[in-house]
Parts: C-alpha cells; sequence; structure tokens
C-alpha cells in the first residue's frame, strides 16, 4: 500500500486533492455540535470563535491565490507549472526560489534562464536579480553576447562586441570566431565599436597577439590600426598605471604626503559612469624657441557678423577726443581763484572743491577714449583668418561649432594671457588667436570624437569651460587655450561662449544673455557628454557664466553622474539659492564639486550690491561651506586688480585645478589646509607653500 501511494504523492496534482480532503474533514469536524454550553460560555467564546473563522477565511484565500504555499517541499517543477498560470507567474520567483530543494545548481540556472525569455517582464527581472545572488548573472549575459556575435544582423553583433568591453571572456571561449569579429571590429564605421574592439583586444594582452599577427599577415583593411595594437601591447614603452591607494586624512599640513610632478599618480575610478581611471601626469614637448599651437574646440550662440578693418582716419578720432578732454581737464588749474580770509574769497575757495570734479571726469573720459583706440589697434593689427562673432544673441537662435587655433608664445608665463598694448600681436611674445574655422554640428562632434580618441587610453578626457561677465569670444578663446597649456596634460579643451557685451557698463545686459542661454548651455553639456565619448568630462565655469552652468547642469540630475569634475571659480550666483536650490541637485551630477571664493573680489562685491543679496563666490562675510562640495578660499593669494579672474591667473589655483582634474583627490590629499566650521563642515585654504 506504501509503495503503490508512492508515485501519487510526489505529483503535485493528487497532493493538493488529499490536502483539500484532509481540509474539508477538519473543517467538517470542527461544525459538529458541540457539549452544551452555558448562555455565559457561549458569550465569552463568541469573539475568538469569529476571528477563527476569519483567520480560517483568510487562509482558504491564500491558498487558493498561491497553492504553492501548501507544499512542504517545492520543486523546479512546481515552479515552472506555477510560471504557466498568468495569475501566478509574477510572485512564483520572489516567493518559492529560494524553497526549491533537490536540484543542483546548474539546474536553478538553467531554470533562472529560461524564466529570463518568459514575455512578462516582471518574471525576467525576478530572475536576474536571483542570478546575481547567484553570481552567474554575468555569465549568463557573457554566453548571450557572444551568441549575438556570430548574428547576421551588423547593429546586434556590433553591440555585442560593445556590451562584452567590461565582460571577462574566459579563455576557453574565446574562439577563432570570436577574435574574429573581434579584428573585424577594427575597421567599422562606427568609432565606438571600434574603439571598444582596440580597448578590448589591448586587455587580452598576449592572448591577442596571434590573431593581431595573422590579421596582418591576412591584409586587413587597416592594417596601421592592428599595428598599433599589437605596439601596445608588446611595446616596453606602454604607459603603465599603478595600483590606487587610499591615503589617511592629515592630522596637520606636515602630515601630507609629498607629490612629484612626474611620479605615478594613484589609480581612481571616476567619469561618466564611474568607469574611468585617473590618467598619469602626461607632459607636453614644447619646443622653447617656437610658439605652440594649440586648437580649441568651441560652441556658441553669438551673432554671426562681417567686421571689415575700419580705415585708419576713422580711428584717429579717439586719440584726438582723449587728448582735446585732457587739454579741457586742465583749464580750471589756470582759472583758480587765491585763497583769502574774507567772505567773498571763502566762496570762491568753495568754488575750488569743486573745480577738481570736472577735471576728473575729463580725464577719466580720455582714458575711456584710449582703451577703445587700443581695442580698435588690436583689431586692425590682428593675425586672425576666418569668421568672427559678435556682442549679441543670434538673430535665428542658432548655436554655432567650430575650432579655434590659438598660439601661445615660447616665453609665456604661467597664467598670464600675453597681450600687446599698442603695436600689433607676435606670436613670440603674445597669445594669438590665429584662426576660427565655422563647423556643421555632425561634423563638429565628430571631430572631437576623434581628438579623444588619439588620446592615450587611460587619458581619454576634455573639459568645457563657460566664461564669465566682460568677455567676448576671441578672449574666451584665448583663455582656454591658456588654461589648457597651463594645466600641463593631455586632454580636450572646450568652450562655451554666450554673448556677452564685454563692457562693463552693461551689467544687467549680460545677465539677461545668460540667463537666456542657460537652456543653451544645457543642451550643449548634454551633447558633450553624449556624443563624444570621454571617459572624464570637467566643466570649468566663472563667475556669471556658472550661475547659468549650475542651473543647467542642475536640470541634468536626473541622468546620473555624467560628469567628473564641476568646477566653480568666483561664481556670480546667489548664496541662498546655490546652498537650497542648486547644491543638492549638482552634486547628483558629478563626482566632486569644487567652488573657488574669496573675500577680496571686489567684482563680486559689487555684484552683491547690484543683486542685494550676497554671492556665492564671496567670502568677505564668511564661506559658502556645504555638505558635498568642497569649498576653498583663495583670499590669501595675489590676484589682478579686480581679485576676480585668480581661476586661471593664479599658479596656486592652476595646479590645484590641474591635480583635482588628473586624480579627483579630495581636499585632504591635495595638500590643503583644512578649517573647520563645525563637527561636520569645514572648508580649505592653500597651504603656506603655495602662497
Amino acid at each position: 500500500m506504501h509503495w503503490t501511494f508512492m508515485p501519487l504523492l510526489s505529483n503535485p496534482g493528487p497532493r493538493l486533492f488529499l490536502f483539500s480532503v484532509l481540509l474539508f474533514a477538519v473543517q467538517s469536524a470542527a461544525g459538529q455540535n458541540p457539549p452544551s454550553q452555558s448562555p455565559a460560555d457561549d458569550q465569552a467564546q463568541a469573539a475568538p470563535v469569529e476571528k477563527t473563522q476569519q483567520n480560517d477565511l483568510w487562509a482558504k484565500l491564500f491558498l487558493k491565490k498561491d497553492p504553492l504555499q501548501a507544499l512542504q517541499q517545492v520543486t523546479l517543477q512546481d515552479l515552472r507549472l506555477a510560471l504557466e498560470d498568468p495569475n501566478l507567474q509574477t510572485g512564483v520567483i520572489t516567493r518559492h526560489f529560494s524553497r526549491v530543494t533537490g536540484a543542483t545548481e546548474k539546474e536553478k540556472i538553467e531554470f533562472l534562464v529560461d524564466s529570463m525569455r518568459s514575455p512578462n517582464t516582471v518574471v525576467q527581472r525576478q530572475a536576474a536579480i536571483e542570478l546575481q545572488a547567484l553570481n552567474a548573472l554575468e555569465a549568463v549575459v557573457r554566453d548571450l553576447l557572444l551568441g549575438y556575435m556570430s548574428s547576421e544582423d551588423p547593429a546586434i553583433r556590433n553591440a555585442a562586441i560593445v556590451g562584452l568591453e567590461l565582460i571577462e571572456v574566459p579563455a576557453d571561449q574565446q574562439s577563432d570566431d570570436y577574435w574574429k569579429k573581434l579584428i573585424d571590429a577594427l575597421n567599422d564605421t562606427d568609432d565606438s565599436v571600434s574603439q571598444s574592439a582596440q580597448r578590448q583586444l589591448k586587455d587580452q594582452g598576449a592572448n591577442a597577439v596571434p590573431a593581431l599577427l595573422n590579421a596582418l599577415g591576412n591584409q586587413h583593411p587597416r592594417p596601421t590600426l592592428v599595428a598599433r595594437v599589437l605596439s601596445e601591447i608588446v611595446g616596453s614603452k606602454a604607459t603603465r598605471t599603478e595600483s590606487y591607494y587610499s591615503a589617511p586624512v592629515p592630522e596637520s599640513l606636515d602630515d601630507f604626503p609629498e607629490i612629484v610632478a612626474d611620479a605615478p599618480l594613484p589609480r581612481r575610478t571616476v567619469g561618466k559612469a564611474a568607469s574611468a581611471p585617473a590618467p598619469p601626469h602626461t607632459i607636453r614637448d614644447v619646443d622653447p624657441t617656437e610658439p605652440t599651437s594649440v586648437t580649441v574646440y568651441f560652441g556658441t550662440n553669438r551673432e554671426l557678423i562681417d567686421r571689415p578693418r575700419r580705415p585708419w582716419t576713422q580711428l584717429f578720432q579717439y586719440p584726438l577726443l582723449a587728448l582735446m578732454l585732457l587739454l579741457a581737464a586742465l583749464i580750471p588749474f589756470f582759472t583758480g581763484l587765491p585763497v583769502n580770509a574774507n567772505p567773498v574769497a571763502d566762496a570762491a575757495q568753495a568754488r575750488g572743491c569743486s573745480r577738481w570734479l570736472l577735471p576728473l571726469l575729463l580725464i577719466g573720459g580720455a582714458a575711456w577714449s584710449m582703451l577703445i583706440f587700443r581695442g580698435e589697434l588690436q583689431q586692425q593689427w590682428q593675425l586672425r583668418s576666418g569668421v568672427s562673432f559678435g556682442a549679441r544673441r543670434d538673430p535665428a537662435e542658432s548655436v554655432h561649432y567650430g575650432t579655434c587655433t590659438v598660439s601661445i608664445p615660447p616665453r609665456h608665463q604661467v597664467g598670464a594671457v600675453e597681450r600687446p598694448l599698442l603695436g600689433p600681436e607676435n606670436e613670440q611674445e603674445h597669445v594669438v588667436l590665429k584662426a576660427i574655422e565655422n563647423l556643421e554640428e555632425e561634423a563638429f562632434f565628430q571631430r572631437v570624437k576623434s581628438r579623444v580618441a588619439e588620446l592615450p587610453p587611460e587619458n581619454r578626457s576634455c573639459f568645457v569651460f563657460i566664461h564669465g561677465f566682460n568677455v567676448d569670444f576671441d578672449s574666451a578663446a584665448r583663455r582656454t587655450a591658456q588654461m589648457h597649456y597651463d594645466l600641463k596634460f593631455q586632454s580636450v579643451p572646450i568652450f562655451f561662449s554666450w554673448p556677452s557685451r564685454a563692457n562693463v557698463r552693461h551689467y544687467f545686459s549680460d545677465r539677461n544673455e545668460i540667463e537666456f542661454s542657460r537652456y543653451v548651455i544645457k543642451e550643449f553639456l548634454s551633447d558633450v557628454a553624449e556624443r563624444v565619448d570621454a571617459d572624464r568630462i570637467h566643466v570649468i565655469a566663472h563667475s556669471m557664466g556658472a550661475d547659468a552652468t549650475c542651473r543647467a547642469i542642475a536640470d541634468l540630475g536626473d541622468r546620473g553622474k555624467i560628469f567628473d569634475q564641476i568646477i566653480l571659480a568666483a561664481p556670480d550666483i546667489d548664496a541662498e539659492v546655490f546652498r537650497v536650490q542648486i547644491a543638492p541637485r549638482l552634486t547628483q551630477t558629478a563626482n566632486r564639486t569644487t567652488l573657488y571664493c574669496s573675500k577680496n573680489d571686489w567684482a563680486l562685491m559689487l555684484s552683491r550690491n547690484f543683486n542685494d543679496s550676497t554671492r556665492a563666490g564671496d567670502s568677505s562675510s564668511g564661506a559658502l561651506v556645504l555638505q558635498g562640495v568642497d569649498t576653498i578660499d583663495a583670499s590669501e593669494i595675489d590676484t589682478d586688480l579686480l581679485g576676480h579672474s585668480y581661476y586661471g591667473d593664479c599658479v596656486p589655483i592652476l595646479d590645484d585645478v590641474n591635480l583635482l582634474m588628473r586624480t579627483s583627490l579630495p581636499p585632504q590629499e591635495r595638500r590643503l589646509r583644512p578649517w573647520p566650521v563645525d563637527e561636520q563642515l569645514l572648508y580649505w585654504t592653500l597651504p603656506d607653500a603655495a602662497l
């Protein structure tokens, strides 16, 4: 009898039937008339009986919805049958997969792989989660992608190659077809596919050498690229990186480690999707006797203009006007009355005090005329060729793209943008904007992408600079080239120039333009992040440009950490707006956000009066210190007259930005001095050695 019913009991159908019969019998027995009780006893037990009946009803409904719950042991076959029921399938894996008995790990993985093919996306996600818990998800995805590499559809094949880039492929799965597909992908017209294949071949190291040699012998369409990959694998001059180390927080300035300029730097995971290691410090080869040409890439919503050279007769009106104003300023000095003790003399003396005002105004007008004359002379003698951009917004609200070629003189001083005082430009002495080339949007991003791809694999990065108030297009191009040159490591320089009037009289006009340009800057930064394939993207924003940049990046907060470093230099933005509305969202888009401020920034002090609010970059009333933002007070360094352009002028700041962009190190590992605000917050200043 026992052996006769065993096959029946092993089947879930009969088990459910017997369980139902037993449950019915128990309920029938419970429903029989009990011994007679007194009315008081009936009243005392009425509530528990009612509660028991409710529990029994809940149990019936629960077992009806999920019959697997009644089974003491669950098999994979039970789960497969339940997955076929549309009413049960969404809870099968989550509730019962951990209860499976009598199955090997291989059988469980096969079941989960089959479940991932379910048309129900909820079941697919649950299966993926269980595979991850079994440490089998990567192997499953790898097998699927390796299968897709044999697809006849080139789009699927290319997608599989890119998808395998960060997945380890064991040697026993590296078939001849696998190597052939990787080698063929080197010739793909899609740069992302070709570059992914290059990186995978280099990651395979010696394993890839036979396939690369065979490709050279079989006349590969791109033999030079194959040879380059081969050289980077076996060459003794290939760049090596050290393993990352975690340095403790120093107790004092003396405890900071000494950083050697040419020493290999710690490896650190940063950048878009947190994927790129920090590159070693790469110094350019510079000829000390010849100017260095720097190519910078730009986007701008300024208007294109035709700027013909003006006749010299029109230019001399400015020095003539200055001369007349100076002569007029001298007239009151020859008409003053002597000081006497009588009332008439006192009145004359009072008038004499006011006679200084008019000469000062006239002298100021003369100086203004000479400044305009100097600007016109620079326009006359400039060496630049190509298109020109004006001070106003493009009437069609279009964005222009292109490149600028800038020459850096051989005796260039770090932090300086050397310009002629009155004479013509000279490449041996001045930073010269030589050419501006206008490009179509697609051609622009393709060129930037190719430039990034030419960088060493460990250093495929770029930075985007957004200038501030009172800056014209040409000055923005020269400043971007100077910063790129002085930072002394390989990266692709890009800048966005919004239509600043480039005149101190037009502060509020610039404020209107930067507010309008905010959405253009947002799209430009988004396009750079998505279309140039850089592993690390940095953003440097100055003054009024930081206002629109912060708001634009905050609007991109739902896209994850698409930037490595966000550097805000003397940001001209309301401090409270930044603290409450901007900073919490800004830190979601970057690995690190750094704010440079100063109490000696006269430009921001004037802005505070104009806007009737404290500016984030003004520390005269105390530095703005926030969680998730590294605040660095640069008040102690020597700056220009206004103390507003220290981000590009001062060597200590450039050195800190250099180290920050190369390594993404926190302030305590960059030899900065901590200054506590409270138990949790602190800001930083530059060490004494850098001042």
